[in-house]
């Protein structure tokens, strides 16, 4: 029996190596015209077989993969970082490693959610998930973006899946699905992006999205008749968070900040952070430093105990942490973890090189810079070039330049404190409240995630 493995056009458009497996051994069949059908040359090589079958041998530059070898591309996390990394390689790698002849290429996007949040726009969606910033808007099917890849829909397999065991000598990840259940996955390629988690699901995921639409939904009905509102975290979302919920209840309710630093946003200086907690208080928000929650008491009648560092309990209607992050590697070998969880990666290639070859991390969970969007649009493009010059090698499908991270912080960051105002800097230049307001206030962006969804940015 005969079958055509590969074509591959060796420089000249006009003349390929066509390669096939008779009974198991395989040999090369040399100066084939690439445009003959899989047809014609399965009937061309038999009748080749049959009449001068002395001058088969076998081939010394046969492929190491042939096209019944299946190589796993997996991508753990599809949410901003493992998003933009899956729609690249679907419009720029995918497609030129499918034409290769190398072998069969297939996509894997494991992800516990069904759908990408935009939750950037949390803090206005805790006050009220309606208008611009709607469940419909800002929550969307993961699978919608890639429906655009015609050509490589049957190169495309999604899982709602987290991942739970990494097995890096055999190459496998093991998923667990939402009932329970579990699957083995082999990897070729590995894109670890589960990024990192929030102590609450207001602000980030916990699982499938459904979690967070039934956190924000409860938050919205209890904010209806609170009185008294504790939100703790002096970074980004929670002066955010504080911010809206100031202009929400316009003085209505007793709003109340606290931050375990001397001063909110610790990436502005000082007259930054000044600005917006007078921002704030404008809006009726109570500002406490040198604060932080040592716990929690649920209360049974719907309030929440806040225990404070400076020994005053505050009996709150509605709670809301707002600080720290913990990255999602509890899966992963404690060889492949830093001291902070976070995974152990090459802060130069976003290589995890300790994992062998061809494995990357990519965005928050990678812990190569502070995290967030802004550093994100810096860190992928390199990851990307790393990615396609290592696979397109690989597969001697092309060659793409290495690229370089490095990381340089900057006061870089725009805070809302409110729809109609903000503090911000780019590169340390301040920027007006009104171009916050305009540039993310009024609808945290949500009108612009079509740039992750779509992977338009990519």
């Amino acid at each position: 029996m005969v079958t055509v493995v590969s074509s591959r056009v060796v420089h000249r458009r006009q003349e390929a190596h066509i390669y096939a497996v008779i009974r198991g051994g395989d040999f090369l069949l040399p100066h084939f015209h690439h445009r003959f059908s899989r047809v014609d040359k399965i009937w061309q090589i038999s009748r080749i077989c049959s009449i001068f079958p002395q001058q088969f041998r076998p081939s010394d530059n046969f492929s190491e993969a042939t096209m019944s070898e299946t190589r796993n591309i997996v991508v753990l996390g599809v949410a901003w970082a493992g998003l933009g990394t899956a729609h690249h390689i679907c419009k720029h790698l995918l497609p030129k490693l499918k034409s290769s002849g190398s072998g069969k290429y297939v996509l894997h996007l494991v992800d516990p959610s069904t759908h990408f949040w935009w939750h950037v726009a949390a803090p206005r969606q805790i006050c009220s998930a309606e208008g611009n910033v709607s469940f419909e808007k800002s929550f969307v099917p993961i699978k919608d973006g890639f429906k655009q890849y015609t050509n490589l829909q049957d190169s495309l397999v999604f899982h709602q899946a987290s991942a739970s065991a990494l097995d890096t000598q055999s190459r496998k990840v093991t998923l667990t699905k939402p009932d329970g259940s579990t699957e083995s996955l082999e990897y070729w390629a590995l894109i670890i992006s589960t990024g990192v988690r929030t102590p609450t699901p207001l602000t980030g995921f916990q699982g499938d999205h459904t979690v967070s639409q039934n956190a924000l939904r409860e938050a919205n009905t209890k904010l209806k008749s609170a009185q008294v509102i504790v939100v703790s975290g002096g970074g980004p979302v929670g002066v955010e968070t504080a911010g809206e919920l100031g202009a929400h209840f316009g003085g209505k309710a007793k709003i109340v900040l606290v931050t375990a630093g001397k001063k909110l946003l610790p990436v502005f200086n000082e007259s930054r952070a000044k600005k917006a907690e007078s921002l704030l208080k404008k809006l009726g928000v109570e500002v406490r430093y040198n604060t932080k929650v040592n716990g929690q008491n649920d209360l049974g009648n719907g309030k929440t105990e806040v225990l404070l560092s400076s020994g005053e309990p505050i009996q709150a209607d509605v709670y809301i942490p707002a600080f720290g992050v913990q990255p999602n590697t509890e899966w992963l070998p404690n060889d492949l973890k830093d001291n902070k969880g976070f995974v152990s990666t090459n802060e130069k290639t976003l290589r995890v090189d300790k994992a062998g070859a061809r494995v990357y991390a990519a965005g928050d969970v990678s812990g190569v810079d502070s995290g967030g969007v802004m550093n994100m649009y810096s860190s992928l493009p390199v990851l990307h070039a790393n990615i396609d010059h290592d696979l397109l090698s690989e597969a001697k499908a092309g060659n793409v330049a290495e690229k370089t991270y490095n990381f340089v912080p900057k006061e870089t960051q725009f805070v809302p404190v409110g729809p109609k105002t903000g503090v911000a800097a780019f590169n340390g230049w301040s920027v007006p409240g009104f171009v916050v307001s305009f540039a993310k206030g009024r609808d945290y962006m949500v009108s612009r995630m079509d740039g992750f969804t779509e992977g338009k940015k990519w």
